[in-house]
């Protein structure tokens, strides 16, 4: 992992000096040497230290990154293939003084592709007809609270837009601020700028004007050019960058500190010393255009700190490797490369993509031409002195936007100023940490909203905000928006009896849980398991043994006739002891391999999963030993145990009344692959019959920067010749949910996915073979939430509550629903987005199809948050990038073998 510390640091830093033969672990050095004195004459560098130059400059507004102007550009229904698009972070890296063009970036050329306005990203692209209806009726009305407050502009306030261009040109953002406020007698004091555009009060005397300004580090003379564009109305795109940009403003004046994208309040951080983390809480904001106006939406966010510094983290671990060099590099790099760091000198955050044992904080990098160390720029500039001279640097590698900027070297951080971000597994799975940080992070709905609004009320209050406020004359309500919602009554599940008759069952609402209801009940479609094998190793015997008992005994219950294994036993646990047993024993009649496990050791559930699903395809199921200590609950364990493997098997649970007749739905999503960090998996799992209870599942692998499903067409071809197989027919509607895709990513999703969709389905029907078609989006991770009011209390709206109008997108098709119950915390919506629809459903039935599909995840006796396609299309997508890394054989396409 060693590599040259030549590029950025926190100054970007320089070639470090000569280490000893033999490298040491951080500290040992100046422990055994008392500090750097043989290390030898420092090698020269190249870099810039990252922030030095900025406390030399005045303080500025909030800037983005430099634009051209163009009337916003709100696309109609014909969704235009959408270009590359360069661009680079708002503000540049380093100081403030203008550098020579980089020459890689200098022979860039960018051709004629269209540069986005920094307000594009409030444009919506049009995804509904004019004449279609967006909003169903079924359900029973409720009224609702959500966490939008109203944004408004005074009917008298003219706001202008100008372009600003200077002549020379200027690179650098920082400067573009210092030159138009030094011009503040020309434009007002009264003024917007984001480093490309200007919006002003008042109009300029002369259109296009010139002025010449003086740039302060070289008493350059630079002419700056304002060209009137537009004005400014409270429903444009244009408005809505000018609201974000003063609120950005708001939060600074309340004393928040920004960290990436949302804004926290140091001084409420609440420590928990016995974990050693603390919860810094703050706030995602964000105004938008919807069907309601102009909404600002705010949601709490936490941030987790440890109070350890990554140099901590290192010592740990050196000790925990009984101080052996080659194992502490080796884990080191595994478990703390990629983790996200935060420098709390700065707030800022950065990712650790390597660590350099080679570069020390003694060595140097160039600024403002002179050598300078880490250890004297953190004094000079920051008065830290850094403690321990001879800790290894962190890198960060430049981001594709740093390299498009012609910035490729790297940047490097000291551990001893870097605290880890974030939960690490270890924490994740210790009981009582996340216990006792729930208390914190998980909020009751009550609570919730008046968090939001007493930010809403500080806002309203604080003389500094209405200093940044009252010039553009915009209000912020304090009162959360009440919006209209529609309830949906309790689904009717399908199961069988003891006579094998069809019967129905139902659920209290508010639990969204039929496990006691189905007690009684027999699986819709159980798969009797007469062959199959249970491996164990021979501690574990008298556990296997009363499960296989268990087993049987539930199995009668549900209709499921399970009759006693082959037992395989271990002399030990090691992975080709349980591999050698499978292969052993496996033949063609064998339906199932249970193979039982003292822990949950990562490689050898890997090598037992790769083996089953690749290699020697069979079902599988592996249970750790501690699920079956606990006598009392043995049986219940059992009964989930049993249905897992009835659905890995063919089998079905329950289903759910479909009414609509030829209909195939589609779950896709995407997981990283672990193994192959340049490429994702994407995971396709569509039903075959009309309860939506069989599935046929496929894989593909695509490029991890594209997030797109380039091989979907032979995947939706292979499940439209599956359907043709079981139903003799092909289907008359399909319906495909697609997770994981950004509000970014829409119209390109849209172009490349849907194209193969169609294909595949001309493909496997001909010319004349056109079903209807309906392409939906689903975001689980959205700030949108809502509160039910019952009395003087706010409550967690039930399951099936759907809201499609005022918080939904005026140019979208789009609704809400509440699909799962939580008893802690508050409940988050899922988002869905139908952005093509030629099936001539109407929305009712949009909605209820979507509502009923989340009820049909079978590893979970009561609904979910995504139709259970989506989320089989995760399960699946998950075992392979975690534990296949290629794909799985064709014999389980048509099992739920990734239950």
């Amino acid at each position: 992992m060693s590599e040259s510390a030549t590029g950025r640091a926190r100054g970007r830093g320089g070639r470090g000096k000569k280490l000893p033969t033999e490298p040491l672990p951080p500290g040992q050095l100046a422990q055994q040497s008392g500090g750097s004195g043989d290390a030898g004459p420092a090698l020269p560098s190249r870099g810039r230290a990252r922030g030095v130059a900025r406390l030399a400059q005045p303080e500025q507004q909030v800037g983005i990154q430099q634009i051209t102007p163009t009337q916003p550009l709100a696309t109609p229904m014909s969704h235009a293939v959408p270009e590359s698009i360069t661009g680079g972070r708002g503000v540049q890296r380093g100081g403030g003084r203008e550098r020579p063009p980089i020459g890689e970036m200098a022979m860039m050329s960018l051709g004629d592709r269209p540069r986005r306005t920094a307000y594009d990203k409030y444009v919506d692209d049009e995804w509904r007809s004019k004449d279609k209806d967006s909003v169903g009726k079924s359900g029973d009305k409720v009224m609702l609270l959500t966490n939008y407050f109203n944004v408004g502009l005074a009917l008298d306030t003219k706001i202008f837009q100008y372009h600003v261009s200077f002549k020379p040109e200027v690179e650098n953002v920082k400067v573009k601020f210092g030159l138009i406020a030094s011009l503040s007698e020309v434009v007002g004091a009264v003024k917007c700028f984001d480093g490309g555009i200007l919006y002003l009060q008042r109009l300029l005397p002369k259109d296009p004007m010139e002025c010449v300004a003086t740039r302060s580090y070289d008493s350059a003379q630079i002419t700056v050019e304002f060209k009137y564009v537009c004005e400014v109305h409270r429903n444009s795109p244009q408005f809505l960058q000018i609201a974000n940009l003063m609120f950005k403003r708001v939060q600074l004046a309340l004393e928040m500190k920004q960290i990436r994208d949302h804004y926290f309040n140091l001084k409420l951080a609440i420590k928990i010393p016995k974990h050693r983390i603390e919860v810094m809480p703050g706030f995602s904001t964000s105004i938008l255009s919807y069907d309601g106006g102009n909404l600002l939406g705010v949601d709490i966010v936490h941030k987790i700190l440890r109070f350890d510094t990554f140099l901590d983290s290192l010592y740990m671990l050196f000790q925990s490797c009984n101080k052996n060099l080659e194992e502490f590099h080796k884990r080191a790099t595994k478990e703390l490369v990629g983790s996200i760091v935060m420098t709390r000198y700065n707030n800022k955050t950065y990712r650790v993509d390597d660590i350099n044992w080679n570069a020390r904080a003694t060595d140097t990098f160039e600024k403002n031409g002179e050598q300078m160390s880490y250890i004297q720029y953190y004094k000079e500039h920051w008065n830290i002195e850094i403690k321990d001279i001879d800790q290894p640097l962190l890198v960060t590698r430049p981001t594709e936007r740093d390299v498009r900027r012609g910035q490729k070297t790297n940047l490097y951080l000291v551990p001893e100023l870097c605290t880890i971000t974030g939960l690490s597994e270890q924490l994740r799975s210790d009981f009582n940490v996340m216990k006792d940080l729930g208390v914190h992070t998980r909020i009751g709905p009550g609570d919730r909203l008046k968090q939001i609004q007493r930010l809403c009320e500080q806002i309203n209050q604080s003389p500094k905000v209405a200093e940044i406020l009252k010039p553009w004359k915009i209000e912020i309500s304090d009162k959360p928006a009440q919006i209209p919602g529609r309830q949906l009554p309790a689904e009717q599940l399908l199961m069988k009896t003891n006579r094998g008759e069809y019967t129905k069952i139902s659920y209290d609402i508010k639990e969204a849980d039929w496990s006691r209801n189905m007690r009684n009940m027999c699986l819709l479609n159980p798969v009797h398991m007469e062959q199959w094998l249970i491996i164990f190793p021979r501690q574990a015997a008298q556990s296997s043994s009363e499960l296989s008992d268990c087993l049987s005994r539930v199995g009668k219950g549900m209709g499921m006739r399970i009759i006693n294994p082959t037992a395989v036993e271990l002399n030990d646990d090691r992975n080709d002891s349980y591999l050698q047993a499978i292969r052993q024993n496996l033949n063609q009649r064998v339906q199932m391999v249970v193979c039982v496990v003292p822990n949950q050791k990562k490689d050898r559930y890997d090598a037992i999963k790769k083996c089953c699903c690749i290699d020697n395809p069979v079902p599988s199921q592996v249970v750790v030993t501690r699920t079956l200590q606990k006598k009392q609950g043995l049986m219940s364990v059992a009964t989930k145990i049993a249905i897992q493997m009835n659905c890995k098997m063919g089998g079905e649970v329950w289903g759910a009344e479909i009414p609509l007749k030829g209909l195939m739905v589609i779950g896709i999503d995407t997981y990283h692959d672990s193994a192959h960090k340049n490429q994702s998996v994407g995971a396709l799992v569509a039903s075959l019959n009309k309860e939506c209870t069989r599935y046929y599942s496929k894989t593909e692998y695509h490029p991890t920067k594209d997030e797109l499903m380039r091989n979907l067409q032979p995947l939706m071809r292979g499940a439209l010749q599956k359907y043709h197989e079981v139903n003799g027919a092909l289907p008359q509607k399909i319906i495909l949910y697609r997770d994981g895709v950004g509000d970014g990513q829409l119209k390109t999703v849209f172009h490349s996915e849907n194209e193969q969709v169609i294909s595949a389905i001309r493909d496997a029907g001909g010319q004349d073979y056109k079903p209807g078609f309906a392409f939906v989006i689903v975001k689980k991770r959205i700030n949108t939430r809502l509160f039910a009011p019952q009395g003087n209390n706010l409550n967690n709206p039930p399951p099936g509550t759907i809201v499609d109008q005022f918080i939904t997108k005026p140019s979208w098709y789009d609704f809400f629903i509440v699909s799962q119950s939580v008893r802690q915390g508050t409940v988050t919506p899922t988002s869905y987005n139908v952005i093509f629809d030629d099936t001539g459903l109407q929305p009712d039935h949009i909605q209820r199809l979507t509502y009923k599909l989340c009820h049909l995840y079978f590893n979970w006796q009561g609904t979910i948050r995504v139709p259970a396609p989506c989320q089989y299309a995760h399960k699946l997508a998950f075992l392979q990038g975690q534990s296949l890394h290629r794909e799985f054989s064709g014999y389980l396409a048509d099992k739920l073998f990734y239950l």
